[in-house]
């Protein structure tokens, strides 16, 4: 419970900040729910990585400057692990998915880090993931919103947090864009090291049987 109470007043905080309207602490009761798909792995959900970390960010592949430095914390972070890399997954979530196809949003990623992948979905299962994840998103023309099916010549916003879900897939952490991958993956390293100690804790507690 205290990591998620501190999530939340990081996320307040870092909204505040940028001047995003936050949604109330309750919303992130509701474990993690998507449904997406990998050109190679098909349709998966967020509980496709059974006993994994999920790092989850979002963005689009022709993002000139935010994505690519989102993606490449992502890639310090985890590599900043070590040998507990293969606990946790690396996705990034395209909210472009008139011009991101699940192969190229995959190849986007793995030229930052083979170990991540790219998910891309439909127009509603690209807004039912970003709210789960809380995230937010959207498209202007000449400064006016617009909606799918898009014009030519649209353009994407989208905030720039990066998500850990734990392997229940419920948050961990939020982190905020320009926190540095090494600090990420320290605080990453932190919470594992949490759940190693909580477990040999039980274990040694336990009473020997006869």
């Amino acid at each position: 419970m205290k990591a998620l109470n501190d999530a939340v007043r990081r996320f307040i905080t870092l909204g505040c900040t940028i001047g995003l309207v936050i949604v109330s602490a309750p919303v992130f009761a509701a474990p993690l729910q998507f449904e997406l798909n990998h050109h190679k792995l098909g349709t998966v959900t967020a509980q496709h990585w059974p006993g994994q970390y999920l790092l989850i960010g979002v963005g689009y592949t022709s993002c000139p400057d935010i994505c690519p430095t989102t993606v490449m914390d992502m890639s310090l972070a985890m590599n900043a692990l070590g040998e507990d890399k293969s606990k946790v997954k690396g996705l990034f979530i395209s909210v472009d998915p008139h011009r991101d196809s699940a192969q190229y949003i995959d190849q986007y990623v793995k030229y930052f880090d083979q170990s991540m992948l790219g998910l891309v979905g439909t127009h509603a299962q690209t807004k039912a993931a970003a709210q789960s994840l809380k995230a937010t998103y959207g498209y202007t023309l000449q400064g006016a919103p617009v909606y799918p099916p898009l014009p030519d010549q649209y353009e994407v916003f989208h905030s720039a947090y990066l998500y850990l879900y734990g392997p229940d897939r419920n948050l961990i952490d939020v982190f905020g864009y320009g926190e540095g991958g090494s600090n990420i993956g320290e605080a990453i390293a932190r919470y594992l090291k949490q759940v190693t100690i909580s477990t040999q804790s039980r274990v040694t507690a336990e009473p020997m049987t006869p």
